[in-house]
């Protein structure tokens, strides 16, 4: 049968105490923490993370399809899903598409992966999906939502859950919308989205799968669902007559918020780590109207806990000590690097194998590894005699510096907080020279383990550069 071969999860590794949202905007706390995106992250380069946890052990060449799933790209006419498919390193002729608009567009492209696949078109797609949307300072979203993504590799045979049906329900219900001149997503009347679009679609999304499954909802043991706040899953629980609370997957709103398009995967990869052999999961969406899928684990849903970070993510987190510096994450790359620095779209562009898909080069005359590629070895200096290797992701700190001048990304800095400059002894013997991401000034140290990780450079001229920095591994 077609279903999940894999899947994973991503969550920045910074929280934010909401007592310090409700003190700063003079509102009420809504208790717990949400997930930030650092300065230096956006829904594109979570999508690769996401990716990267999803694909661990799996060849990357095996897949034919990528999907992305937003509502948060930070393109508006230019493929994201492409730069995601080069910096996980797809095949250059994989299928790319960016599904988006609405919060219901994970589920959507889960969808469309089973449909390519059992149409013959693609033997495997990866769906990711992820979201860090813009925030208004005192308003109820800056609380209640949150940074992350999730990914599920499609496929057929060897599944770790089969997929068994779908059900979808349609509804222009005037809910939260955004025009493409807008930086912060409107709404008419909550209580109207509530009840008339969530607690009548969502339901009928389900019911509707059920009774087409000959099943009830005591024959499903999880269920993920999504709902824009914590009410919400109450409220669809008692719609739904779940009598137990424990069949609904936890929300994980009080560890890292409502986190958009691809909450209700987030809920099914947390659900699947848990899950045991022949348990069915519910998982659906909501966003003018509701997919509801219905999913029945198999024996390898026990072989594949603990091989992935998944929702481990979630306990690797550190906090913002302030309001200050959350607005600052959210705001710091929105104008972009306004002073000339040399990038050149043409060399990024050229530079793509090295920079984006992560190669280095051996010299065939040394053996030397190196990084990045060249036409000579900068140690014997032999010329155009190298072959291209794929570069490992981890690695350890060779020595290090902090610069004062130049803050992060290459943004003045303010005397605080510098940008830490690392040379890095990866695992494959390749030593390499980058900026580091998500550190504090006192814990880097020579040795510390460190991961890399595909983050947002800089904006020039409004044009996003993406390429990999250095963290202290989670």
């Amino acid at each position: 049968m077609i279903g999940i071969v894999s899947y994973g999860a991503y969550v920045p590794m910074w929280r934010m105490d909401r007592e310090e949202i409700a003190r700063a905007a003079g509102t009420l706390s809504a208790r717990g923490e949400r997930a930030v995106a650092s300065w230096d992250e956006d829904s594109l380069s979570m999508a690769v993370e996401a990716g990267l946890d999803c694909l661990t052990g799996i060849d990357p060449k095996e897949i034919d399809a990528l999907y992305f799933a937003t509502v948060s790209s930070p393109l508006k006419e230019k493929q994201a899903s492409s730069i995601i498919a080069s910096a996980l390193d797809l095949k250059e002729n994989v299928n790319t598409s960016d599904v988006t608009d609405s919060t219901r567009a994970a589920t959507s492209a889960v969808q469309a992966a089973f449909n390519a696949i059992k149409a013959g078109s693609a033997r495997k797609v990866l769906v990711v999906a992820a979201d860090s949307r813009p925030v208004m300072m005192g308003s109820e979203f800056e609380q209640i939502g949150g940074d992350g993504a999730a990914a599920l590799l499609i496929g057929e045979g060897d599944t770790t859950a089969d997929i068994e049906n779908f059900s979808t329900v349609s509804d222009a219900i005037p809910g939260p919308w955004r025009l493409e001149t807008d930086t912060f997503p409107k709404m008419f009347a909550a209580k109207l989205d509530r009840n008339h679009g969530l607690l009548k679609d969502v339901p009928e999304a389900i019911g509707g799968l059920l009774k087409e499954c000959g099943l009830e909802v005591k024959d499903i043991s999880r269920f993920a669902l999504y709902a824009p706040d914590p009410r919400g899953y109450f409220n669809l629980a008692r719609d739904l007559g779940i009598e137990a609370m424990t069949q609904v997957e936890n929300p994980l709103f009080e560890t890292v918020g409502i986190t958009g398009t691809p909450h209700c995967l987030l809920l099914l990869v947390a659900a699947l780590e848990k899950a045991e052999t022949d348990q069915r999961i519910v998982c659906a969406s909501y966003g003018e109207g509701s997919d509801a899928i219905l999913i029945r684990t198999t024996e390898r849903v026990e072989q594949a806990k603990g091989k992935r970070k998944g929702t481990g993510f979630i306990s690797s987190k550190r906090m913002l000590p302030s309001y200050g510096r959350f607005y600052d994450f959210k705001k710091a790359m929105e104008a972009g690097d306004a002073r000339p620095d040399g990038s050149s779209v043409v060399k990024y562009w050229r530079d793509e194998k090295w920079g984006i898909r992560l190669y280095g080069m051996r010299c065939n005359n040394c053996g030397t590894l190196q990084y990045p590629i060249s036409r000579c070895c900068m140690i014997c200096g032999e010329k155009d005699n190298h072959e291209d290797v794929k570069l490992a992701r981890r690695g350890k700190v060779f020595a290090y510096t902090h610069d004062y001048l130049l803050g992060p990304g290459s943004i003045p800095s303010d005397g605080i907080n510098p940008c830490t400059r690392v040379i890095v002894d990866l695992e494959d013997g390749c030593r390499m020279w980058m900026e580091m991401s998500d550190n504090e000034i006192a814990e880097v140290k020579i040795d510390m383990p460190v991961e890399l990780t595909f983050r947002l450079f800089r904006k020039t001229g409004g044009f996003p550069y993406y390429g990999w920095r250095a963290r202290p591994a989670r």
